[in-house]
């Protein structure tokens, strides 16, 4: 009586060790593939990056002489755009009618860097991301730069819409000037827009 009480334990804890076993082995499996999922989602960003860097860098480099430049100002565009959910097409079409691509463009009125940032503005939205600005010289930075841009354009066109919120981040409430500024970005933007496509044949060039 004993020894078959002694082996019915055994086999109960047999079968309590393939559970746990097989139970194991599920819940390894599915942070495996979790993991693998999590994995091909950076190597799917990663190349969508990398796509987006090349497609842009030829034109860039031209405005910025420097290929360390223009990947660092494409790359922070990539991921802004993403965060704020902005084209990145905008993104780089501001940049062009701000500053041509000059990390170190100040204008008259003060306003700084790539996306041209006046002072007050780059700290009331630093501080807001966490971004210390201590002084002028942090707005000069290429990613400090494109990140409080592209946030605080991101504001303007939520709060004031797309015409009016492009108009209200180069000019405030100067409204008077809206009309021009969309044009000049409307106008940078179709440069973008068709980057790297094939121009379009003419007539004489469609029957070679």
């Amino acid at each position: 009586m004993k020894n078959k009480i002694l082996s019915i334990a055994n086999i109960v804890f047999l079968v309590v060790c393939v559970v746990y076993f097989c139970w194991r082995v599920g819940e390894l499996d599915k942070n495996f593939q979790k993991e693998m999922y999590e994995v091909s989602l950076l190597i799917s960003k990663y190349e969508a990056k990398a796509q987006f860097i090349n497609k842009y860098l030829p034109m860039v480099e031209k405005y910025t002489q420097s290929g360390i430049t223009a990947k660092r100002i494409l790359a922070a565009v990539y991921e802004n755009s993403l965060w704020c959910k902005l084209d990145t097409e905008l993104i780089l079409a501001v940049i062009t009618v701000e500053s041509q691509f000059c990390p170190r463009a100040r204008s008259e009125a003060g306003a700084i860097g790539l996306m041209q940032l006046m002072p007050l503005t780059g700290i009331y939205v630093g501080n807001r991301l966490g971004i210390w600005i201590g002084c002028d010289d942090d707005l000069y930075n290429i990613e400090t730069n494109i990140q409080i841009g592209c946030v605080f354009l991101a504001d303007c066109i939520r709060q004031h819409g797309d015409f009016n919120g492009k108009g209200f981040y180069y000019a405030g409430r100067h409204a008077k000037h809206y009309q021009e500024y969309n044009d000049k970005i409307a106008a940078a933007r179709v440069i973008w827009d068709n980057c790297g496509q094939k121009p379009a044949l003419t007539k004489g060039e469609e029957d070679l």
